[in-house]
């Protein structure tokens, strides 16, 4: 008996046996206590061996056409560190954020940082026309969304491992942040032809670090056709990042 449209099915066969669970439960686990830190413990240290751990783990990721689009400049220098807090406190300054956005400056508490650069060039192993037409654009831009997925998905790949060294992380999008960015490239020597997207850094948080509210299954997840009971409105979006900012999310972990 197939179920009805856009819910789970009542009977699912098992193709294949699950030998063994605990390589999903060890995800599963690292996962749930990966957690962002926007200030980090001068206590602690993160080591070379750290660092070729997370690195490790991000050069495995998959890519669009194994292109492998990323790069990871290491950065132990504080006076680097400081230099990059500098640049996106500056561009929030600008864009008349001030002091209430997010505190940048609390980057150079970070015992661990990895700036993530991306190679846009390598969107020409994907198919496109090379004609220059508005056509041939579009390919182009779709590849570019590839490398960009790719490139994240290897920021993720490290940030799961800084996780399951027991560090917690925090993501930082630079994309978008033009004078940061230039600032950046001139800070660390990264050519033109290449565009800074994150800076990764990690370390053991100064203090408690709240845990995230996350969706249930029956959230995200439609069957064979898109559940409509998942799918929300402007008004309804509007009025969900306003419970977020009341903290009413948050207090459903309680």
């Amino acid at each position: 008996m197939s179920a009805p449209s856009g819910s789970a099915p009542q009977v699912r066969t098992p193709n294949r046996k699950i030998v063994d669970r605990r390589r999903y439960e060890a995800l599963i686990d690292v996962l749930q206590r990966r957690a962002t830190a926007r200030r980090f413990s001068a206590a602690h240290y993160v080591t070379d061996e750290d660092y070729q751990l997370i690195l490790q783990a991000a050069r495995l990721a998959p890519s669009g056409a194994n292109t492998q689009p990323w790069q990871f400049i290491v950065i132990t220098s504080a006076r680097a560190k400081q230099a990059i807090a500098d640049a996106l406190v500056s561009e929030q300054v600008q864009r008349g954020q001030g002091s209430a956005g997010i505190d940048y400056r609390a980057l150079e508490t970070a015992p661990g940082m990895m700036v993530v650069v991306a190679d846009f060039r390598m969107s020409w192993a994907f198919p496109g026309l090379m004609t220059g037409t508005e056509l041939d654009q579009r390919f182009h831009a779709n590849a570019e969304r590839v490398i960009l997925q790719s490139v994240a998905s290897a920021t993720m790949a490290a940030h799961l491992a800084a996780a399951s060294l027991g560090f917690q992380s925090w993501w930082v999008s630079v994309l978008g942040q033009e004078d940061a960015q230039a600032s950046l490239h001139r800070l660390l020597g990264v050519p033109a032809d290449l565009t800074i997207t994150d800076i990764m850094a990690f370390g053991h948080a100064a203090g408690p670090v709240a845990k995230r509210w996350k969706k249930d299954v029956a959230d995200i997840a439609s069957w064979d056709q898109f559940d409509m009971a998942n799918f929300r409105s402007v008004a309804q979006i509007d009025a969900w990042m306003a419970d977020v900012r009341r903290g009413i999310h948050a207090k459903k972990l309680k």
